[in-house]
């Protein structure tokens, strides 16, 4: 239940603060363009961060700069979001697209009708409807999560991966990354993955059933926030907490806490407000005529009880309101 109550409460303030404007004068007197932002799902840490890093460099451009998202990440809701925002014609459309092929078809309008297409984490099937995709290398995210798992569990013991529903480029790519990684360490079983559909009560109940099948299970990799909630609320539920390791990725406020508390040992965290600031800068590009990159890697680190109050760690906490 507290995720979906950090969901609620981020996306009222998000709804009440997370929305631009429109600066009289971009730099360099370029034109006002409309941007709309599409999230992966409203009230998510990390999409709300990627949406106030977007909606910063929109201020410095003089860009206007709408975000709109919906309940959950799925095609079922993104798709008529981004159909609303084509019939509102702006200018470009920063996207985290689900799904692979199920937003193709929607992309594909999108582009016909003119509108500047920047994928920001995720991507759809078709790339090179984008002018640029911003993103972690997710699929060396999983890697360094199972190395780090592997140290965790002291390279011996069994391991799962809680995942969140196939088809997403991003945790697709973290979960194949974790696999191939973890078969190398001989000490290691893996169980395989089970996946949450994004629900964090899926993730605690399957979590407890392959616990109750696996009582010597050492460890987890949660591939995003949903799933590192649900796997940190089943570890407490079993009285596991610090037994059963987890590795997970991304960060919101109660798993920040469960860092603390010693319930999440570890957290690949990326930096989704750069990610926002570069897609405005290549949408802006993109309007203006000039060259876009095509495809863009921004960096991760990896937080701990220990690091999380550095200054070089502490930056890559994910927002739950933009300022």
């Amino acid at each position: 239940m507290r995720g979906k109550v950090l969901l609620a409460a981020a996306a009222l303030a998000f709804a009440a603060g997370c929305s631009s404007g429109t600066a009289s004068t971009a730099e360099g007197g370029a034109k006002p363009y409309k941007i709309t932002y599409v999230q992966g799902m409203a009230g998510n840490p990390f999409f709300t961060s990627l949406t106030c890093g977007a909606q910063e460099r929109a201020r410095e451009l003089g860009v206007q700069f709408d975000a709109q998202g919906g309940k959950d990440y799925s095609p079922q809701s993104q798709t008529p979001i981004l159909n609303g925002v084509i019939v509102q014609k702006p200018d470009a459309l920063v996207i985290s697209p689900m799904a692979g092929e199920a937003m193709v078809p929607a992309l594909s309008k999108a582009k016909a009708a003119g509108i500047k297409l920047v994928f920001a984490d995720s991507v759809a099937a078709d790339e090179s409807l984008a002018v640029s995709r911003i993103a972690s290398d997710n699929y060396a995210g999983g890697v360094l999560a199972a190395r780090t798992l592997a140290k965790q569990v002291g390279e011996k013991g069994k391991v799962m991966v809680m995942g969140a529903k196939p088809g997403i480029s991003t945790t697709d790519a973290r979960q194949k990354g974790f696999e191939e990684e973890i078969v190398k360490h001989a000490g290691i079983t893996y169980l395989g993955p089970q996946y949450s559909e994004s629900q964090p009560a899926t993730a605690t109940s399957k979590f407890a059933a392959v616990l109750a099948a696996n009582s010597g299970l050492a460890g987890v990799f949660a591939v995003s926030t949903q799933e590192v909630e649900g796997v940190a609320t089943g570890v407490q539920n079993a009285g596991k907490s610090g037994k059963v390791q987890i590795v997970g990725f991304d960060t919101s406020d109660p798993i920040l806490d469960d860092v603390r508390n010693g319930v999440v040992q570890s957290l690949v965290v990326q930096q989704p407000l750069q990610m926002g600031r570069d897609a405005v800068e290549q949408a802006v590009a993109a309007l203006e005529g000039r060259a876009t990159t095509s495809a863009i890697s921004t960096p991760f680190v990896v937080l701990t009880k220990d690091n999380m109050a550095q200054p070089g760690i502490a930056k890559f906490i994910y927002k739950t309101t933009c300022s």
